[in-house]
């Protein structure tokens, strides 16, 4: 049995200041790991060897990301890794660059991986999810179309957008539309499907008849009001919706609780991500660290609390640090404040004595800024 994974990057939402110049993808999270990091890590942990990343907009910074092949723990020399790029769409606008107009570009991909089933899910839900079980599901009940989906409690302020999946009692999807903060209880599709070569082929060419702007989503919810079944299979476990920068900044600090930080990093399911070659955090005598990520290569003098600082980033004497995001290559300079900021990456605070945010305002420093 051969399974083809495609990590879609297109239709995730943007991040603010983050994805101006960057795919949401690669944002750093918790100063080590990317965001994608953790769709990839499932996909390899679940055994699939042939992966394609379907990306929707600034290729570089996914290139430079992605590292060597050995990054995310994939048998390349039995299967495929892949990163597949549409520029005619991106370079013909957003409506045009979706998901499907990138695969049927990057066709050889499917000819190549000739896979009995697809596999489709996105970059920003974050969640440690094992596909084994969901394809042995869609097998043994022969299904053609398989959505992930997960039942919550606080739709009404999250999840605003997202698809949400009204089931008929035997689980089959017979509604799938938006949601608009209506109710609180709702069953949130987590864009993941498995699909059956056959039916895979069938969508992506009925697509293209039907509008050039439909996304794989779309076609799937065309079908599944028409005339073919979808099942579904609910997730249990941790998930979260990288969906805004607000949401970013939040579901990163409440990883800083142990309780909740359990639930994403489980035992015997690693997260990989591409590792450097740089020395342990390093602390002065004169540093003070309570509730913190501190990454490798980092070099700390001052105070820390309930942060999250990347790599290679130095904190200077008397400096204080609180309830803040450091990226990468930035210098916090001697005596300098800052709170509920996100710093990012080549930054260097050294002019302003106070960078002050507030908890729904959160004060952003672009890359390589000096302020």
């Amino acid at each position: 049995m051969k399974v083809l994974a495609y990590l879609n990057l297109h239709h995730a939402p943007r991040l603010g200041p983050l994805t101006t110049r960057r795919s949401t993808a690669v944002v750093s999270f918790l100063g080590r790991y990317a965001i994608m990091d953790f769709m990839l890590s499932n996909f390899s942990n679940s055994g699939f060897d042939r992966i394609a990343t379907l990306v929707d907009n600034h290729p570089d910074s996914v290139l430079k990301h992605f590292g060597s092949r050995n990054t995310f723990n994939i048998n390349t020399k039995l299967g495929l890794e892949i990163i597949a790029y549409n520029e005619g769409g991106s370079k013909a606008g957003p409506r045009y660059n979706t998901d499907i107009a990138n695969i049927v570009f990057n066709d050889w991909i499917l000819e190549q991986a000739d896979p009995n089933y697809v596999v489709v899910a996105p970059s920003y839900f974050i969640l440690p999810i094992d596909f084994r079980p969901i394809l042995k599901q869609h097998i043994a009940k022969k299904s053609k179309v398989t959505a992930v989906y997960q039942r919550v409690n606080n739709a009404r302020n999250e999840y605003i957008g997202r698809a949400i999946f009204d089931l008929n009692k035997d689980g089959h999807v017979i509604n799938i539309s938006r949601n608009k903060g209506e109710k609180d209880a709702r069953n949130i599709g987590l864009e993941i499907y498995i699909f059956n070569r056959e039916t895979f082929d069938f969508l992506i060419r009925d697509a293209q008849n039907i509008s050039s702007f439909y996304s794989l989503s779309d076609i799937v919810a065309y079908h599944a009001l028409k005339d073919i079944r979808v099942d579904t299979y609910e997730y249990v476990g941790y998930m979260r919706c990288i969906d805004s920068y607000q949401h970013y900044y939040d579901y990163s600090f409440e990883l800083l609780n142990y309780r909740i930080r359990r639930q994403l990093f489980l035992h015997n399911w690693p997260i990989y991500t591409v590792t450097h070659d740089t020395p342990p955090a390093k602390y002065e005598a004169t540093a003070d660290v309570k509730n913190a990520f501190i990454a490798n290569g980092s070099l700390i003098s001052g105070m820390i609390k309930n942060s999250i600082i990347s790599r290679n980033v130095k904190i200077e004497e008397g400096a204080v640090v609180e309830n803040s995001i450091i990226f990468t290559d930035s210098i916090v300079r001697r005596n300098k404040v800052i709170s509920h900021a996100i710093i990012d990456k080549k930054a260097e605070v050294a002019v302003a004595a106070e960078l002050a945010g507030t908890p729904e305002d959160i004060l952003y420093v672009r890359k390589g800024d000096r302020v």
